[in-house]
């Protein structure tokens, strides 16, 4: 029964953890990272650093050491971006 209620303890705190988020109709897994940048109008959040690291065929490239999400407005025409992260998820999404 302590082992039961320990691991129903322990599941619960995970869900704490990691609360899913929202922004307009954009919706992301895990916590919210706490950096925020606008380039142009892509919103970016992104946990750790994040530094545009060059233009590779017309994209930019985007390196990341944490979680990185990214928001396109509706119908972006903008330049095309690749986004990696070396200890995290990159997780991008377009508004409806």
């Amino acid at each position: 029964m302590k082992r039961m209620m320990l691991l129903l303890a322990f599941c619960g705190m995970l869900n704490v953890a990691m609360a899913d988020w929202t922004y307009g109709t954009a919706r992301f897994s895990g916590n919210q990272p706490s950096s925020c940048l606008h380039h142009g109008i892509v919103t970016i959040w992104y946990n750790g650093s994040l530094t545009q690291t060059g233009i590779s065929g017309g994209v930019e490239i985007w390196e990341g050491t944490g979680d990185i999400c990214v928001v396109y407005p509706k119908d972006y025409r903008g330049p095309h971006m690749r986004f990696t992260s070396t200890g995290g998820t990159v997780q991008i999404q377009t508004l409806r």
